[in-house]
């Protein structure tokens, strides 16, 4: 029983993760389009204030549970060890690809007039953020894969990387429309 529960939690802190992931992309689809102060705040509002609660929540859950399931079904394996350092991978890719750039934005954001200079405008589209979420959803899917399947080592590793190299190109792709693009299409 308390490991199905604990498989619960590990499953429930995925979800979790994944919401965290979405708000923030679409916090950050909103921050690239805000001309204004005002939208700005609001975007980076909801996305960081959720964000910064629900995905550090869902780490530690997925975290915690995961140590136990793995402590008590027979030890570590080459897929939970590439898993574990993936997520830890994935983690640092959050606090130093999005989490840092958008400590400096907010000052920058406070401090902006009306409508934002093309300096805060330029920070608010800077494309590590959106690559910093790229990799971290593919990594996350790689990590579902390995958690799933429970493949040798050698394949967890080459699905990570693989899983690494899809988010960097997802990243790295131009973007396909400006947000008035979007606006005169819908009328």
């Amino acid at each position: 029983m308390v490991h199905n529960l604990v498989l619960f939690a590990h499953v429930l802190g995925a979800f979790g993760l994944i919401a965290a992931y979405t708000i923030e992309a679409i916090g950050l689809r909103g921050l690239r389009g805000a001309i204004r102060r005002d939208e700005a705040l609001l975007w980076f509002g909801i996305s960081r204030g959720i964000v910064m609660r629900l995905a550090p929540a869902s780490l530690g859950v997925i975290l915690i549970a995961g140590l136990y399931l793995m402590a008590t079904s027979g030890g570590p394996r080459g897929w939970s060890i590439v898993a574990l350092a993936s997520f830890v991978v994935l983690a640092l890719v959050g606090a130093f690809g999005t989490g840092m750039p958008m400590a400096r934005i907010r000052p920058a954001i406070d401090g902006a007039a009306d409508p934002l200079p093309d300096d805060v405008r330029s920070e608010l589209r800077d494309r590590v953020l959106l690559l910093s979420l790229d990799i971290r959803l593919a990594m996350a899917v790689g990590i579902l894969f390995l958690m799933t399947l429970k493949p040798s080592a050698l394949t967890s590793v080459v699905v990570i990387v693989l899983a690494i190299a899809v988010g960097l190109v997802a990243g790295l792709l131009p973007a396909r429309g400006r947000r008035n693009e979007f606006r005169t299409a819908a009328g």
